[in-house]
């Protein structure tokens, strides 16, 4: 009989092995990020909104900028493709594995879990920290303490009045609502106008971003109820063109506050209106003010029903055929779609530490009123 020693392992097989291990941390690592950012906004303002993301938005904004159409939402579609056949192959190979299909679905878990964690990751590098740097009022120094309605109230009042003001001679359509008057897609190309002026000022606002976007399946967005969403793989601000032509400057102008690197979606509110009310141009200083006397009065109306009713009387008649316009747009496209989507957004904006969720899109409201007391 003869006798061999046992095989002894190949070095080459045991590099690969930690080679294929190595990529399983990438999902903690991401998460352990995360919490680190949280626990100190300084940092991540000094290392990384005002350092590596100026980089990455620069490098965004001279290459994928420059192209005419939204690479995110193609790569999207792309993406959304890949995953069903991901799916639909996987599916098979556990139909056909029967005596190995926990070993085969252990293999995919494993698989989704290296792409979740690359992805995440991902996008917490080339974006997503920015949920985690100061807030905006800290680094204009302003007085975010909490009002009272008195001080809510003067702002509606000031709001109101410059909205009317700016509504006067802008050229309309035949139905009486503001007609931009280079059409949606030139709105979208001059909205970074009202930054390059906003960052003379406010040095957290300047520098280059890529411009706005129009959004293909801009239908499929209504229905979900998004008037734009911002790619942070791509840099790109894309804007829902089946808008009311008097939201379109001031929805531009929130994905862009998102590309200059500002994530919580009541700071971008407020920096769309901020960049609107220094454009050159009008439409573009009537759709900031019109979008923020919106967000006032409804807050208003939540705290004294009689001044919301008395302030809501004072807007002029084509400001009120432009608010009825964007409510004739909401209630063509309300359904069950855009509840989910609503309640989606709610935990996307909770899990990076937006803890009111989609309701802080209201709070905007206590940076209009710092603004004012600003003012004094």
């Amino acid at each position: 009989m003869e006798y061999s020693t046992p095989p002894r392992s190949d070095p080459g097989v045991v590099e690969t092995t930690r080679r294929h291990r190595w990529p399983l941390a990438l999902l903690p690592l991401a998460v352990a990020l995360q919490i680190g950012a949280a626990a100190s906004p300084a940092l991540v303002e000094r290392l990384y909104s005002q350092g590596v993301y100026r980089l990455v938005r620069a490098a965004f904004a001279a290459t994928l900028g420059r192209v005419p159409f939204s690479v995110g939402e193609t790569l999207l579609w792309g993406v959304i493709a890949l995953a069903v056949a991901g799916v639909a192959r996987g599916a098979a190979r556990l139909v056909r594995a029967r005596g190995r299909r926990w070993v085969v679905l252990v293999a995919q878990l494993r698989a989704l879990w290296l792409v979740a964690g690359a992805l995440y990751l991902t996008f917490l590098l080339v974006w997503g920290l920015n949920y985690r740097r100061r807030p905006y009022a800290e680094l204009a120094g302003l007085d975010t303490r909490p009002a009272t309605v008195g001080e809510l109230t003067a702002v509606c009042e000031r709001l109101v009045a410059e909205a009317n003001e700016a509504r006067d001679g802008l050229p309309e359509g035949p139905d009486g609502v503001l007609r931009l008057a280079d059409g949606r897609s030139g709105a979208l190309d001059r909205a970074r106008e009202g930054y390059h002026e906003a960052g003379r000022s406010q040095p957290a606002l300047a520098g280059p971003s890529a411009p706005g976007k129009p959004v293909l399946v801009s239908s499929m967005l209504s229905y979900l109820g998004i008037s734009g969403i911002y790619c942070p793989f791509t840099g790109e601000p894309n804007v829902n063109m089946t808008l009311p032509d008097p939201d379109v400057p001031f929805a531009a102008s929130h994905e862009l506050a998102h590309a200059h690197g500002f994530a919580r979606e009541d700071e971008a509110n407020y920096l769309a209106y901020l960049a609107c009310t220094v454009h050159p141009d009008a439409d573009f200083r009537y759709s900031g003010r019109l979008g923020a006397s919106i967000y006032a009065l409804n807050a208003l109306a939540r705290v004294d029903r009689a001044a919301y009713a008395r302030l809501d009387a004072q807007r002029s008649a084509g400001v009120r055929r432009d608010i009825e316009a964007l409510r004739q747009w909401s209630e063509h496209y309300r359904g069950p779609a855009e509840r989910a989507s609503r309640a989606v957004n709610n935990a996307y904006l909770k899990s990076q530490g937006e803890r009111e969720g989609v309701r802080s899109y209201g709070r905007m409201v206590d940076l209009l009123i710092a603004e004012e007391r600003a003012r004094r």
